[in-house]
């Protein structure tokens, strides 16, 4: 591939042999793609039945997106320095 970009079987390459995904057991994925909104899910139900507010639910819920994906990644930095 000439043009710089990778295809499918490159990228595929690169997440299997790349050492970050060994994280928590293998669990590290699954982590990133279904628990992380899961939580956002969870803190916004929970939000919306505390005020009944939808916006200011979505609104809570939008600003703790930053914080739990760090929460996440300095979860990932520790695990790794073990």
């Amino acid at each position: 591939m000439s043009d710089g970009k990778k295809g499918f079987p490159e990228l595929l390459d690169e997440a299997i042999e790349n050492p970050a995904f060994e994280l928590l057991g293998g669990y590290h994925l699954f982590l990133r793609r279904f628990l992380i909104p899961l939580i956002l899910a969870i803190l916004f139900l929970f939000i919306y039945d505390l005020f009944d507010n939808l916006i200011f639910s979505a609104i809570i819920t939008g600003l703790s997106v930053g914080p739990i994906i760090n929460l996440e990644k300095y979860l990932a930095v520790i695990k790794q320095r073990k």
